[in-house]
């Protein structure tokens, strides 16, 4: 018998289920030890290495409940005279801390293995539990470093800032506090750039006043030197523009520009670009309502893991999807692929965040939360292999009785769909 121990009891059970009567499946709940506090009569001083080369060694403390959780770990272990131990806690700094202080605990009931995979799914297990290997001591010591940071940092600034009535500070909020800051007083020192606009609407399109031209040295320009044919700061100008329109009871359109152009697909997502997706295009998904959702997709097995820097996706998934995109719409949608570019600074850990089974676009029994996040994450893995969408433009460029310029409007339509029919099924409310 083995013992495979995860960090959520979703996780646990979903696997529970791929792994049969050989395996016991549990769920430690997360971290099980951490740092100890100031009660601790030893705390300040293990917070210091003995070594200018080395990391400090502190004793660890059990967390809140977590004694109660390796208790029944062990009672398991035990009773089901367990061979071998399976660390599965999440693939990442945390997950491997987590791993690295149950082996210290348990490592003397059986033999303790790390597995790490990306997605749950029966296949992604299976493979995982071929290449046990053991912990990443690396990942490790990172985990301890920011723990550390943490503590040094975070508790004493915190008691700093605690001192003047201020909020607690920390390693991640306190940088972004000050990014906010910045922009902020970017924001009050701007100072905005006057301009007149004109427009007016007709048939159902909207038209504006094309006041310059681009080479004209009277031509509208903000702070950076961007020109903007329909702003002016002339205000006669503008006013003789609105007086004929308003006298005016039509439009005189002699030519129509034809032109086209055309969208790409994006990349799959990634942790924060799923963040400003689900965001912007639905109200009231915060980050932690996205986060929560895409957890429970997660846990559930519907999608890889959620927290990524990387665009980067499996060969076998971008396989599937490709049959599944020359099925359902046939090979004239099918497209040279796009990926996101890699930053220096991308640790490109894990997979973009994409379904685990690219043909099922919509997994039968999830909640309406679960459903909907799940759609966009699908329409945008779907669409990154696609063709670009098509679209034909037609610019309109009418003038009015008593204004000596012409105004603009176009107007376009999706000709060939291209990507976006991936998106088809996508709530555009929520």
């Amino acid at each position: 018998m083995k013992l495979l121990i995860v960090e959520s009891k979703a996780k646990a059970k979903t696997i529970q289920k791929y792994l049969g009567k050989t395996f016991i499946v549990r769920a430690c709940n997360g971290h099980i030890q951490d740092l100890p506090t100031g009660k601790h009569k030893e705390a300040r001083k293990a917070m210091w290495a003995s070594k200018a080369d080395a990391l400090p060694e502190p004793p660890w403390d059990y967390t809140q409940r977590a004694k109660k959780t390796v208790d029944k770990l062990v009672k398991d272990a035990s009773e089901n005279n367990v061979d071998e131990i399976l660390l599965a806690t999440d693939p990442d700094r945390e997950g491997e801390f987590i791993a690295w202080r149950l082996q210290e605990l348990l490592g003397g009931i059986a033999p303790c293995k790390r597995i790490v995979f990306h997605e749950i799914t029966k296949p992604a297990i299976e493979a995982a539990l071929e290449k046990a290997a053991e912990i990443d001591y690396n990942l490790v010591d990172a985990a301890k470093v920011r723990r550390f940071m943490d503590r040094l940092v975070g508790y004493l600034t915190s008691n700093f800032a605690r001192s003047w009535r201020l909020k607690s500070m920390g390693r991640v909020q306190t940088p972004t506090l000050g990014f906010v800051v910045d922009k902020e007083l970017e924001r009050e020192a701007f100072i905005p750039t006057p301009y007149f606009a004109v427009k007016v609407e007709s048939e159902g399109l909207t038209f504006n006043a094309r006041f310059h031209e681009s080479d004209e040295n009277d031509a509208w320009r903000d702070r950076e030197g961007k020109f903007d044919a329909s702003r002016t700061n002339d205000a006669d100008l503008a006013n003789e523009c609105f007086s004929a329109l308003k006298d005016s009871d039509s439009l005189n359109l002699s030519e129509v520009k034809v032109s086209t152009y055309s969208r790409k697909p994006q990349p799959p997502f990634t942790t924060d670009a799923l963040l400003q997706a689900a965001g912007s295009r639905w109200s009231g998904w915060t980050p932690k309502r996205v986060m929560r959702v895409a957890s429970e997709l997660y846990n559930a097995g519907h999608i890889t893991y959620i927290r990524t820097d990387s665009t980067r996706t499996s060969t076998s998934a971008r396989e599937s999807m490709r049959t599944f995109i020359e099925t359902e719409w046939g090979t004239d949608h099918l497209g040279k692929g796009v990926m996101g570019k890699k930053t220096d600074a991308a640790q490109d850990a894990h997979e973009a965040i994409r379904p685990t089974r690219p043909e099922i676009i919509a997994p039968p029994g999830i909640g309406t939360d679960d459903l909907t996040l799940y759609q966009l994450i699908w329409a945008r893995f779907a669409g990154s292999p696609m063709n670009k969408s098509e679209y034909q433009r037609r610019g309109l460029p009418p003038t009015v009785a008593g204004f000596s310029k012409t105004l603009r409007g176009t107007y376009s339509w999706r000709t060939p769909p291209g990507w976006e029919a991936a998106y088809a099924n996508v709530p555009t409310t929520s």
